[in-house]
């Protein structure tokens, strides 16, 4: 078949199957642009009728409003349905829905729309109604008339493209003939194509012939636009912070990025092109080596021996032509959190363990000497008391962090007045230490109204309170100053106490630590305090930082945000 005969057989059959497909489509759509009407209508009823106040009024108002808008509409409740029309059903699954069927109220096809919306806390579905006749009609119509035109045009394309083909196919010739020399291997370029002054440049084939001509330099700047892109990827690589080798397939280093250079200790221009046996890292080698012989990934944890512990996690995938890539990736940070759990389970059982041996001893020698003076009885028992007392310090102070590790609902912030709270926080505290004085500064725009979890961040005031006086002469004096900003409150809570050393202002927040451990136990701490406060903090999207120097006093100074979320 002539060149000619497949294109007419060609827009013949694009015709037919033009046809037979676009009649579905016609209807489909007109039936969309429906659904799109009638949910978007009644979209705007929803909208008018949720500014009603009470149930009746609601009723009230989608029976004015309905009328107006629609042939029929219905207000549903569907958990007072025992069965749900499809597309109210859909509605309430999916949150919109559609359908068209016959009505027997009707005697005709209607078509249905639903949405719902949430008043008072219980659903509704709006179901609004119309007529399919007359819409159905409408679409049997335009498709005809759609079909008819697009019959039409197609027929005049194809005639007119039938009378084109001849003359466009002489300069598909010569530009045939131009490229054969090159296709047989006898040149190494494409040769200049010339038309001739009957093919204009600006046309289909001018331009094929321009872009045949030009075939040689873009293969150029496709060389270099690889080159560029090989350049590109490399900063990529040199970018992330994982670190990255390629090895072939005799294991010799063809790439390493700047992280694998820290991590490993080299540098690449040291390994490039050498084998990977020069890194000295056994492990690496024998994973590379491990993922070329087994052909899949392999991984495997690091730890490099050196002052600074760096935990790494290394994967050895195979590629091709025998070769591997070694991925380095840092998990310090996730095998500290992993030791910090242990060192937390161990500083707790050393806590309550202290606390056990002590009552164990007293109550044994109250068992072993009832011999004993009531002086002598009292003041164990008071020791025994004190070590409960102190004991029970701690086992709050842990359900405390685990509560507040397990997260902050919005359920449980309400307003409160930081004024109020703080002077609550200080009366706590004076009743405690009544010698104490506690001065409140509040200095900003009023009023002080935040949004917090009143208990948690009562209990973050108490501990700072409380802190500030205990590592304080008596009398202790201590100053909060609260001043409002824009968008956050400041509370700074001063002492002059015995401040803290600079080499542990970083360790203050550590769970267990304690500046001075035997003054500490001496006044029942447990040195989870500050880490109560730090997480109660951090749980309202705030910071909390110190500042302290000894025999001057420390300053804790807490940042929390107005608004949460």
């Amino acid at each position: 078949m002539r060149f000619r005969q497949k294109i007419l057989v060609s827009f013949l059959a694009i015709l037919i199957l033009f046809t037979l497909f676009l009649y579905p489509v016609v209807n489909r759509l007109i039936e969309t642009i429906l659904a799109h009407n009638m949910q978007r209508q009644t979209t705007e009823l929803i909208g008018e009728i949720e500014k009603a106040s009470t149930r009746a009024e609601l009723y009230t108002l989608f029976s004015a409003a309905a009328d107006r808008r629609f042939f029929k509409a219905s207000l549903i409740n569907p958990n007072q349905e025992s069965s749900l029309r499809p597309e109210v059903r859909e509605a309430v699954e999916g949150g919109r829905g559609f359908d068209i069927r016959f009505s027997k109220r009707y005697q005709e096809d209607m078509a249905f729309a639903a949405l719902p919306f949430t008043f008072e806390g219980d659903l509704y579905v709006v179901q609004a109604i119309f007529p399919y006749g007359p819409i159905e009609k409408i679409t049997s119509d335009l498709t005809l008339t759609v079909l008819l035109l697009a019959v039409i045009i197609l027929l005049l394309f194809t005639a007119f493209a039938w009378f084109s083909l001849h003359i466009f196919t002489r300069p598909v010739q010569l530009i045939l003939d131009a490229v054969q020399p090159y296709q047989l291997g006898q040149t190494e370029k494409i040769p200049e194509i010339k038309l001739g002054r009957a093919i204009r440049p600006s046309d289909e084939f001018g331009k094929l012939a321009e872009t045949l001509n030009s075939l040689s330099s873009r293969i150029e700047q496709q060389i270099s636009s690889i080159t560029h892109e090989k350049n590109e990827k490399s900063a990529i690589l040199e970018s992330l912070v994982e670190g990255v080798i390629a090895v072939d397939k005799n294991s010799t280093v063809s790439y390493m990025n700047r992280m694998a250079e820290v991590f490993l200790g080299v540098s690449e221009k040291e390994l490039a092109r050498k084998p990977f046996s020069q890194v000295n890292n056994p492990q690496c080698e024998e994973l590379i080596r491990m993922a070329q012989e087994k052909g899949h990934p392999v991984v495997l944890v690091l730890k490099p021996e050196r002052k600074q512990k760096r935990f790494l996690d290394a994967v050895a995938a195979p590629r091709g032509n025998g070769g591997a890539i070694l991925v380095l990736q840092d998990k310090t940070s996730l095998h500290k959190v992993i030791e910090l759990g242990r060192d937390f389970i161990a500083n707790a059982s050393h806590e309550l363990k202290t606390p056990i041996t002590i009552i164990r001893g007293f109550a044994e020698a109250l068992h072993d000497h009832p011999e004993l003076t009531r002086d002598r009885s009292l003041e164990i028992t008071e020791k025994i008391v004190r070590n409960c007392k102190r004991m029970d310090t701690l086992v709050k102070n842990l359900l405390t962090l685990a509560a507040v590790d397990e997260g902050l609902p919005r359920s449980r912030l309400a307003e409160c007045d930081l004024i109020d709270l703080v002077e609550e926080a200080r009366q706590t505290v004076l009743s405690v230490h009544p010698r104490a004085t506690i001065r409140i500064e509040a200095m900003g725009e009023k009023p002080h109204s935040l949004l917090a979890d009143k208990d948690l961040f009562f209990q973050a005031i108490i501990n700072l309170l409380d802190n500030a006086i205990k590592y304080s002469q008596s009398p202790a004096e201590v100053v909060v100053r609260i001043e409002k900003r824009r968008q956050h409150f400041e509370i700074k809570i001063s002492d002059k106490g015995i401040g803290i050393p600079p080499d542990s202002l970083d360790r203050v927040f550590e769970r267990f630590y304690a500046v001075d451990k035997s003054h500490s136990r001496s006044l029942g701490g447990s040195g989870l305090g500050l880490s109560i406060v730090e997480r109660i903090v951090e749980k309202h999207e705030g910071k909390i930082e110190v500042e302290s120097q000894e025999g001057v006093g420390t300053t804790f100074t807490v940042t929390l945000p107005i608004q949460l979320y």
